[in-house]
């Protein structure tokens, strides 16, 4: 499959973080070059990230109509914001649907991980390995690493031992007993591109191209039950 044109999509980020992001990026031999970025920030504009869509390919001049239309759709599925990954998971396969081309998700570390295993390779000291920690609900982070994601309560944060190098824009709510903390905080659209071409070629795992929800719904069914269907 040649890949020539990626529409990114992110909608992750969460909490104060909360934001939306749309970019074409052309692929030229593996040369990746961003011809239109747009990002807001807050929860309205993660989940109205289609519209921010709508505003790029029109930038770039990208269309169905034209036979432009991207080859791909490569979108982050988490962990993040319940509302933003639904929203840009559901605007990443409308859209993939509708010009007939893949969807694909990556997450925050699989598109951050070539620049975190480059900083530990250049550590002159014994690391263990790294972590990608992210903002979650009051009290809460992700945390990411090679093998997946999970969910922690800060107050009950029980650190592994060694050093660690850890990125996100919440590592700084995790206490380690030994840390280099990263200024890295989350993937940029080219770094996302690149794991979705990885994963078209198969140097990544294969992955839905849905909402990894770390944490359950907030919302909960009413006390007395459910409304009785209408008659």
């Amino acid at each position: 499959m040649v890949v020539q044109r990626i529409l990114v999509l992110d909608g992750s980020p969460a909490g104060e973080q909360a934001s939306g992001m749309a970019a074409c990026v052309a692929n030229n031999a593996g040369q990746l070059h961003v011809l239109a970025y747009r990002q807001e920030a807050g929860k309205q504009a993660a989940e109205g990230v289609s519209l921010l869509a709508a505003e790029v390919l029109q930038q770039a001049g990208w269309s169905h109509a034209q036979g432009t239309a991207p080859d791909m759709v490569a979108v982050v599925v988490g962990p993040g914001s319940f509302t933003g990954l639904r929203a840009s998971c559901a605007a990443a396969a409308g859209y993939a649907v509708g010009v007939g081309c893949p969807v694909v998700g990556v997450t925050r570390a699989e598109a951050l991980a070539p620049e975190l295993d480059a900083i530990l390779a250049a550590q002159a000291e014994k690391v263990a390995g790294w972590l990608v920690v992210t903002a979650a609900r009051r009290g809460r982070v992700f945390v990411e690493d090679a093998q997946g994601a999970r969910a922690v309560t800060v107050a009950d944060w029980v650190p592994p031992a060694g050093t660690w190098l850890v990125a996100g824009e919440a590592c700084s709510e995790l206490a380690f007993p030994s840390v280099i903390q990263s200024h890295v905080s989350h993937p940029d659209v080219k770094q996302i591109a690149v794991a979705a071409l990885k994963r078209v070629e198969g140097e990544l795992p294969p992955r839905s191209a849905l909402p990894l929800y770390v944490d359950p719904p907030e919302a909960k069914l009413p006390a007395n039950g459910l409304r009785a269907a209408p008659v």
